[in-house]
């Protein structure tokens, strides 16, 4: 009997080595295109949380020459629309099934599922970037609102206790950028956006250069402003932060609690006992913890951060899991890391609502771009062996310099 499921289970470990060897010829791991198979197309393509996004999938042959010349193209896509549309191909010679569901007949075939997910819709013109670009856009949606002087202090009131975002922006149309966020925050947090011709509304918030990027609430003393890059994982981060820690969690603190928490306003924040309820504990995605060393100053190594936040890039519009990343000193931290079995590097995935529980990289060399990705692609993908822990997560050390400030 033991035997037997020795078996089933080498069964299916080579099963997804040979899958994984037959597809992806034309997509490599670096790209942000997602290739698509019947082990994944479901929870990447038909997944309720993602009905509001639009999808563009590319059907393709290896052995086609138009095919193979549009890699380029579809990648600069899929790079132009990052965080926005999901861009995904299907290989046709490795998944015929897939492509015959979705009646494909020559390569390649580029359809859209518009938001709703239901049908498709066939891309009739050129294969290149700026036609499919042109054609994919016109099917997203958005959940904007315009701000105005007359329409301000309804947009402030409304859901009060809850932060918004607003954009002042001097472009004519409402940026793509925006558009996907305000679908990603979908009834978690409105976004709104000002016109710089709104004079009454930039000159009450002193808003002189755009685009410029201000978290706000009713009562508010002085908005919270975004300083970072304008790209889509880094604005989501920051967003995303302040609906779930503030807004659903805290509602009654404001910018001057924020000001005692500046891992609220890092793109990979140091987790320890006063950041942890922040930047992990308790929120609806899963808490993605790197474990390392400090390369002084309490900042996490440089190579560490970069690869972070190309990771973030890739997997921050997933579209079936949602993560936060942050780091931990394993020097400070050695109670923590010893209680969870891990050592640095490693890496760990934590969940903490109804359940506790982790799982954790068995891999040398964990904190790649590469061993990252793939351990996202498993925690997405149901494969990762959770740990329960009963009794929450191991005590962790507040950092140095902070006995003025209390835990939350």
């Amino acid at each position: 009997r033991h035997a037997s499921r020795i078996m089933r289970v080498l069964t299916l470990v080579c099963a997804v080595a040979a899958l994984a060897a037959v597809e992806g010829k034309f997509y490599e791991k670096d790209s942000l295109v997602e290739n698509l198979n019947p082990m994944n197309f479901n929870t990447h393509i038909k997944k309720p949380d993602s009905m509001n996004h639009v999808k563009v999938i590319e059907f393709y042959s290896n052995s086609c020459a138009t095919c193979k010349s549009f890699v380029k193209d579809y990648n600069e896509l899929a790079k132009q629309l990052k965080g926005i549309v999901k861009v995904a191909a299907v290989d046709c010679d490795a998944h015929k099934k897939i492509c015959d569901d979705y009646s494909v007949t020559s390569h390649p075939t580029l359809k859209v599922i518009p938001p709703g997910g239901f049908g498709t819709q066939d891309f009739q013109g050129d294969r290149n970037t700026k036609a499919v670009y042109s054609w994919v856009v016109k099917f997203i949606t958005h959940f904007v609102e315009k701000v105005t002087a007359d329409s301000l202090d309804a947009f402030l009131n409304a859901q009060a206790g809850k932060y918004k975002a607003l954009l002042f922006t001097d472009k004519p149309k409402t940026p793509l950028i925006w558009k996907g966020l305000s679908v990603d925050l979908h009834n978690k947090m409105t976004l709104g956006e000002v016109k710089s011709s709104e004079k009454g509304v930039c000159s009450r918030y002193k808003v002189t250069k755009f685009p410029t990027i201000l978290v706000v609430k009713p009562g508010q003393k002085k908005p919270i402003k975004y300083e970072d890059k304008v790209v889509y994982g880094e604005l989501f981060e920051f967003l995303n932060r302040y609906q779930e820690t503030f807004a659903m969690e805290r509602p009654q603190q404001d910018e001057e609690d924020a000001a005692k928490r500046p891992w609220l306003s890092e793109s990979f924040p140091e987790m320890h006992a006063l950041s942890a309820p922040d930047v992990c504990y308790g929120a609806d995605s899963v808490c993605v913890l790197a474990v390392t060393k400090s390369a002084g100053d309490g900042k996490p190594p440089t190579d560490l951060n970069n690869v972070i936040m190309a990771v973030k890039a890739k997997y921050s519009n997933s579209g079936s899991a949602k993560f936060s990343f942050t780091w931990i000193d394993s020097d400070k931290e050695k109670g923590f890391c010893e209680a969870l079995g891990v050592s640095s590097p490693g890496l760990i995935a934590l969940r903490t609502g109804k359940r506790t529980r982790f799982g954790r990289s068995e891999l040398e060399n964990p904190l790649s771009q590469e061993a990252i990705g793939n351990f996202l692609d498993r925690v997405i993908g149901g494969d990762i062996q959770y740990k329960p822990l009963k009794d929450g997560p191991p005590a962790l050390n507040p950092p140095p310099h902070t006995h003025n400030l209390k835990a939350f």
